[in-house]
């Protein structure tokens, strides 16, 4: 963030000249007892302001504008780092190759409410709760973060916020700010870094086959990343052609290494963090598959189809972790689901492969 810093001048002390007298009644009152300074109390309140956030996401938004005004992948760097760089430059590439941006997540900068960080070392990250998009789209949950003091923050990650979720409350922003949580943090109900393992798990096998579906209380009336991963399965392995040409289908989520987490006021934890995953479809060996979506399409590019598609996947995640001991489950908040990469033949070294 560019800004200005306006600096209070405080009164300039005076100079005084100190003659030989002076000086003698300086030196004899060394021999009195010095007062012991009082140490303040540190500083626990937010580091970043309310308007210092606003500042963040405009200026953010600015660069946002920018590059997909120009289809430029390169000129994110300045403001966006992380899992949503990844998505965000896969969504400009699309647009480019589509000649078309309705496909490139919308971030409204009217913010409904934020979540400031109390962390006095870095990196630091904000949170912020949009409204919902001029088309009516779902509140957006936007991390900011601040890899050091001289580094502006960067969008590091976004998630559509699940229709009908009930978000947790946070700390006052402007008057005590919320704490950061580090990925082993054992006062939750299970460490974030497991939280995101335990999903992306659940994302992959779906509630059936999943050991750790019971952790979880998924939403009944909305779609959240394991209905909307489960149900593209379903609707290929059971397609009637799909199975005539022997088609295998074939899906994997692993969890990125990193993730930011922020305190909530009953002692739990919003994770957010991203998911790699691989979908991997194979017919026999004279059959074809087409791309799926107008995404996969637009990544495939102009490859002849194969008998194989490849489908490589960063998706954004919000989990909701409980404290320790609470009765309480895991609860997804909402999520971002992108296809980064698409090819027509399935590579012996796949995104979920990659060293976290």
């Amino acid at each position: 963030m560019t800004a200005t810093t306006r600096r209070t001048a405080g009164r300039r002390a005076a100079t005084v000249a100190i003659g030989a007298a002076g000086a003698v009644a300086l030196l004899a009152g060394c021999a009195q007892e010095v007062p012991t300074p009082t140490a303040e109390e540190p500083f626990t309140g937010p580091m970043v302001t309310v308007e210092q956030e606003d500042a963040v996401v405009a200026d953010v938004a600015s660069v946002l504008t920018e590059a997909s005004e120009e289809r430029d992948a390169k000129l994110l760097k300045a403001r966006v780092t992380g899992p949503a760089l990844e998505v965000r430059s896969s969504q400009l590439k699309v647009a480019a190759e589509r000649k078309d941006d309705s496909l490139v997540t919308d971030i409204p900068t009217d913010v409904l409410r934020s979540i400031l960080p109390t962390t006095q070392t870095w990196p630091r990250v904000s949170y912020t709760i949009t409204e919902p998009t001029a088309d009516l789209e779902v509140n957006r949950l936007v991390a900011y973060q601040q890899a050091s003091a001289r580094d502006n923050y960067r969008l590091w990650a976004w998630v559509q916020l699940i229709p009908g979720t009930t978000m947790p409350n946070f700390a006052d922003p402007e008057l005590i700010g919320s704490d950061a949580v580090t990925p082993d943090d054992d006062s939750l109900a299970v460490t974030p870094a497991d939280a995101l393992a335990q999903y992306a798990d659940l994302v992959t096998k779906g509630t059936d086959d999943s050991k750790n579906a019971a952790a979880f209380e998924l939403p009944s009336g909305s779609q959240d990343l394991v209905a909307r991963v489960q149900a593209d399965a379903s609707s290929v392995r059971e397609n009637d052609g799909f199975g005539e040409a022997d088609g295998e289908y074939a899906l994997t989520f692993v969890p990125q290494g990193d993730l930011v987490a922020v305190r909530t006021s009953d002692g739990g934890a919003v994770v957010m963090g991203a998911l790699d995953g691989n979908v991997r479809i194979k017919v026999e060996e004279d059959g074809e598959i087409n791309p799926l979506t107008e995404t996969q399409k637009a990544l495939v590019g102009d490859k002849d189809a194969t008998n194989e598609l490849y489908v490589e996947y960063t998706d954004q995640v919000a989990l909701y972790v409980p404290p320790a001991g609470s009765e309480e489950l895991m609860r997804p908040l909402g999520y971002s689901h992108v296809a980064v990469a698409a090819d027509t033949s399935i590579p012996d070294k796949k995104n979920t492969d990659r060293k976290k």
